[in-house]
């Protein structure tokens, strides 16, 4: 069973669209480091997507083929739209680093698309489970204390797919189900010396969200093994009626039936539309 809340999924025919590695994208780089890189696919329409990937903030490449077959599948319109897919750091120990990153890529993303002649009004940031965290991190960065590269215009929405909401509650959440040993990504990424309480504070999208526009939607099987599914209602409690909560029963970290990757495709695919002018 399907549970969807706040608004209506209207079901129709749909295709997905195979990876094409022959398809090959421009890179920008937005930094010094190797991983400080973006890469640009033209869409047809001035449309843009910006496509943020997962791997707990301690592994994955925007080109890594796993990503890019898990966006392609759930974003079924991508090629109308102008796609930036933004490489971060990542690593033990590395935190802050990755958020930082996305918040300074999405400032050169801004500067880019703007000599591109794109619409910066019509902008929408996904990502999912580490990536989904950071997505929120890019909306929400008018209330993150680093301004280094604080950028004026502002997505006009988020698609988190569970994504990380409260780094604390995720980290006790793993440290009580440790399914296999060292699965707490969460004190991978931030170090063992580390202040996991401050930390939380500052990097976690649900202290983030005063006096924020902005529209969410958030994809999450009650199932979870990474990332618990009370991410997801805590950020649809702090949000109110500016989040959408899809939620999928018995779903996992992406290990979802045929019927819900086909409902996830269509709401993404609605929610997009409906955000952009």
């Amino acid at each position: 069973m399907l549970k969807k809340n706040v608004f209506l999924v209207i079901l129709f025919g749909s295709f997905y669209l195979d990876a094409q590695p022959d398809i090959q994208p421009i890179e920008i780089s937005y930094g010094y480091d190797e991983k400080q890189k973006i890469d640009f696919y033209k869409g047809s329409s001035d449309k843009v997507l910006i496509w943020i990937h997962g791997g707990g903030w301690l592994f994955g490449d925007k080109r890594a083929e796993r990503w890019i077959k898990r966006f392609q599948n759930h974003f079924i319109n991508h090629k109308e739209l102008n796609i930036y897919m933004i490489g971060y750091r990542v690593g033990e120990a590395t935190a802050p680093n990755a958020v930082e990153d996305v918040i300074c890529a999405y400032k050169k993303i801004i500067s880019d698309a703007t000599l591109k002649n794109l619409s910066t009004d019509d902008i929408v940031v996904a990502g999912a489970s580490a990536g989904g965290h950071l997505a929120l991190m890019v909306g929400l960065s008018a209330n993150y204390k680093n301004k280094e590269c604080a950028e004026e215009i502002s997505p006009k929405a988020i698609i988190n797919i569970f994504g990380i909401t409260e780094i604390k509650e995720t980290s006790k959440f793993l440290d009580k189900t440790k399914f296999f040993k060292a699965s707490n990504y969460v004190k991978g990424w931030i170090g063992s010396d580390s202040n996991l309480d401050e930390i939380s504070e500052n990097l976690s999208p649900i202290y983030l969200l005063d006096e924020i526009e902005l529209n969410v939607l958030t994809i999450h099987g009650t199932k979870d093994r990474w990332v618990p599914y009370n991410q997801a209602v805590l950020l649809d409690e702090g949000l109110g009626e500016q989040h959408q909560l899809l939620t999928i029963d018995g779903g996992g970290h992406y290990n979802f039936s045929d019927e819900a990757d086909e409902i996830i495709r269509q709401t993404i695919s609605s929610f997009i539309k409906s955000n952009f002018n």
